[in-house]
């Protein structure tokens, strides 16, 4: 993706100028005629830039960074930084920023007028759209064209970039014009990320503002009182209608959006709700990472919970790693769809689940599936993506679709199974949050063959379920082949079993702490 960005900087009564700079690793420090600025490399695709009119830049904390060294070119009139990622040209009369990657280019300006306090002016395309700030007042994903006042504001757009307002803390966005505005101000201070795409500018705004890691224990059914301090509770209220329902989920998708990584539900909003709104918010809640009751009993399924707690927990760490929110909207997914952001009521989980909650009364649920080939998990139909579809969505599990290509965990009992959707290569780094290490699984096609591989860090019994797969000619590993068993209740370690009405192929093996099991499928 070819990219561009500009911003810059100047008085409504006339431009600022340059008096003096300063530039020593990746800083510059520039000294104005009507106060100061200053520009600070972050990452090759990051910085942050602040801006004052009283002489006195902003004072706020730090933002840890390594070492960052573009090249500076001054070339009298414009100063040109580059890194093997983006250019940045700042022209020095009016203190525009050029950000480019590519041939295309971002265009941000920031402004003071003396009556109105201090602007941040984004130059947005009129077919870009816009993400974050915790959503707007439409339920639409997409907020552009909406006016917001928000605090601390965090953005991104389809033009492949992100902008973190830390100061003033805050400020009314016009995402009609894209001003950004800060009445009575007379300094302001942003981070600026490039992407291009939304999971890589979330991964910049997470390392440049880094939350505490959530341990595998806030899976569990907590208290107010035992939240992770991270966590940011839902609005609170009772939740008692389809519109409720549908409002919450799209509520998850905008916070998503809007990097709150862990959105926080208390269960007892649907307390007073009719029987079968009650049903399908217990069977969302039992999907979602960080769920409590401030009173009373119930609200989740415990079992299915439990079932999902490994994924779960492997995301938690991703989320402390990278950045990312464990709840995805299409938009972060699919952010190069141009129609990501028109489902608002639908969600992945991680990378590898679609989540499709019922909102309305009755069996039934109508989706658009994303691009790609996509299962039914409770049917293990498939389906082509780009597509609308209605499925059956019986009570008591969210209907739910697992790409082609993808491995999903599923604690089950005192086993792990490995669910594998061919035809694609696949892998998954399962976190052992007791050992502080990944089991990595691994399945792809191979020739006539396909191979799956265990990893494992841990002495545990898994079990490998690849769907859509016919009955094999052979299963081994180095030392011997697998027998075939009867039914799947008879299932041992060193046996296979193909379910015939299914079309599934189930293979359990026991493996050791810090062994390499290699499985070869042979047709």
């Amino acid at each position: 993706m070819r990219v561009a960005v500009c911003l810059a900087c100047a008085i409504a009564a006339a431009q600022a100028g340059v008096v003096s700079r300063d530039w020593a690793d990746g800083k510059l420090t520039l000294k104005l005629d009507d106060g100061a600025a200053e520009m600070e490399w972050l990452s090759p695709v990051a910085f942050r830039f602040a801006r004052s009119w009283n002489g006195s830049l902003p004072s706020l904390p730090k933002v840890a960074h390594d070492q960052i060294s573009p090249e500076l070119e001054d070339a009298g009139s414009t100063l040109t930084m580059r890194t093997r990622l983006l250019t940045v040209v700042l022209d020095r009369g009016d203190l525009k920023l050029q950000v480019k990657s590519g041939q295309n280019g971002v265009s941000t300006s920031v402004t003071a007028r003396s009556a109105s306090g201090a602007e941040l002016r984004l130059a947005l395309r009129d077919d870009e759209r816009m993400f974050g700030l915790l959503g707007g007042s439409t339920g639409k994903l997409n907020v552009r064209g909406e006016t917001l006042e928000r605090e601390r504001g965090f953005l991104f757009t389809s033009g492949g970039y992100g902008v973190y307002v830390r100061y003033p803390s805050r400020c009314v966005f016009d995402l009609a014009s894209g001003t950004i505005r800060a009445p009575g101000a007379s300094s302001m201070e942003y981070l600026f990320y490039f992407g291009p795409t939304a999971k890589e500018v979330m991964e910049q705004h997470g390392n440049f503002n880094p939350l505490p890691e959530v341990k595998g224990d806030s899976l569990d059914l907590l208290r107010r009182t035992t939240l992770p301090a991270v966590a940011k509770p839902l609005p609170a209220g009772s939740i008692v209608s389809w519109d409720g329902l549908t409002d919450l989920i799209r509520t998850l998708n905008a916070w998503s959006l809007s990097a709150v990584i862990y959105p926080a539900l208390d269960l007892a909003s649907f307390d007073g709700a009719p029987a079968d709104v009650k049903q399908r918010a217990e069977d969302l809640s039992s999907m979602l990472p960080v769920v409590y009751r401030n009173s009373g009993e119930g609200g989740v399924d415990v079992a299915a919970r439990a079932m999902w707690t490994s994924y779960l927990a492997t995301y938690l760490r991703e989320a402390y790693d990278r950045g990312y929110p464990l709840i995805r909207p299409l938009p972060m997914e699919f952010s190069r769809d141009a129609d990501s952001d028109r489902q608002n009521d639908v969600f992945m989980l991680g990378d590898e689940v679609l989540l499709a909650p019922v909102i309305a009364p009755g069996d039934k649920r109508r989706l658009v599936l994303p691009r790609g080939i996509w299962t039914d998990v409770r049917t293990n139909q498939e389906y082509r993506g780009n597509q609308s579809i209605e499925v059956d969505a019986p009570p008591g599990r969210v209907p739910m679709f697992v790409r082609n290509g993808w491995i999903v965990p599923l604690a089950v009992h005192d086993k792990m199974e490995l669910h594998y959707f061919p035809s694609l290569a696949a892998e998954f780094f399962l976190w052992e949050p007791d050992i502080n290490e990944n089991s990595q699984v691994h399945a792809a096609p191979a020739g006539d063959y396909v191979r799956v591989e265990i990893e494992s860090q841990k002495r545990r019994t898994y079990e490998w379920i690849l769907h859509h797969m016919k009955p094999p000619r052979e299963v081994a590993e180095d030392s011997g082949s697998y027998q075939r068993a009867g039914d799947r209740e008879s299932l041992k370690p060193g046996e296979w079993w193909h379910d015939d009405a299914r079309n599934n192929l189930h293979i359990m093996l026991r493996a050791e702490p810090r062994t390499d099991r290699i499985i070869n499928i042979s047709f």
